[in-house]
């Protein structure tokens, strides 16, 4: 997979407020991407719904929130797969998000694979995240 991007925003977010177990973690696909954004929006930040992908993306739950040592770490299981349909969709980023107990929707960070992948409908192309079960998504160290 693509190496992990963090939006800056994200940072104080998380600190301050983000419940990481039980908030609601989301993966959705771009084309674009904005590091400064402080919001998600679905269908405007990510891919509009169409050719088998819904705007807003996938929801990744939880399987592990611990600490450790002073260390945070965060796990995800891997979201549902994305199967192209009619058209299909073309994507290069994908972002991963919480929506927090106030209903914000905040990007955390997104990982790029350096150009454009084209999911073909007509082939029924699958999209899979696979999110590291054993690093997690992220950590945060002292």
């Amino acid at each position: 997979m693509a190496a992990f991007v963090k939006y800056t925003p994200a940072v104080e977010a998380l600190m301050e407020g983000v419940n990481c177990h039980t908030d609601t973690w989301k993966v959705a696909l771009s084309n674009t991407i904005n590091a400064s954004d402080s919001a998600f929006v679905a269908g405007t930040t990510d891919l509009a719904t169409g050719g088998g992908y819904t705007a807003g993306g996938n929801t990744a739950t939880v399987a592990s929130s611990a600490q450790s040592g002073g260390t945070y770490k965060l796990v995800l299981n891997s979201p549902t797969a994305w199967t192209a349909t009619g058209p299909g969709f073309t994507f290069r980023y994908v972002i991963l998000y919480v929506t927090d107990s106030l209903s914000n929707k905040i990007p955390v960070g997104y990982w790029d694979y350096t150009s454009s992948i084209v999911m073909n409908g007509t082939n029924g192309d699958t999209f899979t995240v696979t999110l590291d079960p054993t690093n997690g998504v992220f950590s945060i160290a002292p």
